[in-house]
């Protein structure tokens, strides 16, 4: 019998081992977009640097000065033109009722102690119409310290 040539069995081999060459490297690509930036790995962290304790605040329950009720939340109050407490929802229903408010517009808080007449155009923006100061910068950081100062 004649002998068979030995050289497919040769070129098989490599095949296979080329294959798996192939296979490994695909395994052992990056998994992660984070492997692939640089990202390290997440790990605990504890720092040494001390946590400040949380401060509440300690309501004084001033009664407001319009409905007569106790104000439970000081720092959504005002402070009237004469030192009282106001609440936010007194100091709202009062501009309604002295201010006309036509369709498409509406009265809204817009910040620093300061409602607004605000009106809604067709693109559906919103203009501010007209001001209402409640508080004035003054009052305001007044207002602000006094919320400060009942922290514990």
């Amino acid at each position: 019998m004649k002998k068979q040539n030995s050289y497919p069995r040769k070129d098989s081999r490599k095949r296979d081992k080329k294959k798996k060459n192939d296979q490994d490297s695909k395994l052992n690509g990056f998994s992660t977009l984070n492997q692939v930036s640089g990202v390290p790995k997440p790990h605990s962290y504890h720092s040494r640097i001390p946590v400040a304790p949380v401060r509440t605040v300690t309501e004084p329950h001033d009664t407001c000065s319009i409905c007569g009720k106790t104000i439970e939340n000081i720092s959504s109050a005002f402070l009237a033109s004469d030192g009282t407490f106001v609440h936010f929802d007194c100091v709202l229903e009062n501009l309604k009722k002295a201010h006309t408010v036509h369709e498409g517009q509406t009265i809204s808080y817009i910040g620093r102690g300061n409602f607004a007449l605000l009106e809604k155009d067709e693109n559906g923006s919103w203009t501010i119409v007209e001001r209402y100061p409640v508080e004035d910068q003054e009052k305001y950081e007044r207002m602000k310290a006094y919320v400060e100062e009942h922290k514990a």
